[in-house]
């Protein structure tokens, strides 16, 4: 009984992380990706069908799944995060009428978003074969 209502309440998770993942490829300061991934992490417990739609979706899926295989964020991704959580954290900032709890609570989110980012390991970027005798030599194992 308990199994199937976690399953359930994953599945439905699931597809509003997939929801907030997909409006977040189309409008601008919504993270997609982060959605995405949390989305997947769902479906792989509650059903195998949507999470492979996801790790193998043509725009988002390649990225997706090497995070949750590795960990691994590219550095462009890193350092676009970053820059947007402070960028709409001094807008949130500026214009909020909120007092001194909001701003801690703000700052420290943010904080903890950029440690947390700076934590994960960098995705190495593999050089591209460009003649076809590397290609051959990559594929067989051998490098000069």
């Amino acid at each position: 009984m308990l199994r199937t209502i976690k399953k359930y309440s994953l599945y439905v998770l699931g597809f509003v992380f997939l929801a907030l993942g997909i409006a977040g490829y189309i409008l601008p300061g919504l993270p997609g990706t982060i959605f995405l991934i949390l989305a997947a992490t769902c479906f792989v417990r509650s059903n195998k069908k949507m999470y492979n739609w996801i790790t193998s979706h043509k725009i988002f899926g390649k990225v997706v799944k090497d995070y949750l295989d590795t960990g691994e964020m590219p550095l462009k991704a890193k350092i676009f995060s970053i820059a947007s959580i402070w960028i709409f954290t001094t807008i949130s900032l500026v214009w909020s009428p909120y007092g001194m709890i909001f701003i801690i609570a703000v700052i420290a989110i943010a904080t903890s978003g950029t440690l947390f980012i700076l934590t994960r390991p960098t995705k190495q970027i593999k050089p591209q074969i460009t003649t076809p005798e590397a290609a051959v030599e990559e594929e067989e194992g051998h490098t000069n």
